[in-house]
């Protein structure tokens, strides 16, 4: 296999939308990935929700389908890590993802 140059690689980056910082509405995460090369593009989202009396919060992950565009639930967790990685990873094999719930529309 070839070598891959540092321009070809992708990055997912995950940044708090700014809506979420100014309000006490519950906070949403927006995942991208791409390169400076290649540009950067929406892969999904991670919003987090809060059940009465649970402690920590509840991350619940969407993601888009590379092929369709469609949006996929990738399912909750309480660590926003692994959900994060669910998004990145449904984006680069949407076949091997679990927990997948497809969102009519």
């Amino acid at each position: 296999m070839p070598p891959v140059s540092p321009d070809q690689l992708a990055i997912v980056s995950v940044r708090l939308l700014p809506s979420a910082k100014e309000t006490a509405q519950a906070r949403r995460w927006e995942v991208t990935c791409g390169s400076a090369a290649t540009g950067w593009r929406v892969v999904g989202w991670i919003d987090e929700h809060h059940t009465d009396g649970a402690r920590p919060p509840l991350y619940v992950a969407l993601g888009v389908h590379p092929s369709t565009g469609k949006h996929c639930s990738l399912g909750a967790s309480c660590d926003f890590d692994e959900r994060a990685n669910a998004v990145a990873d449904f984006n680069a094999n949407p076949t091997t993802s679990r927990s997948i719930s497809w969102i009519p529309g």
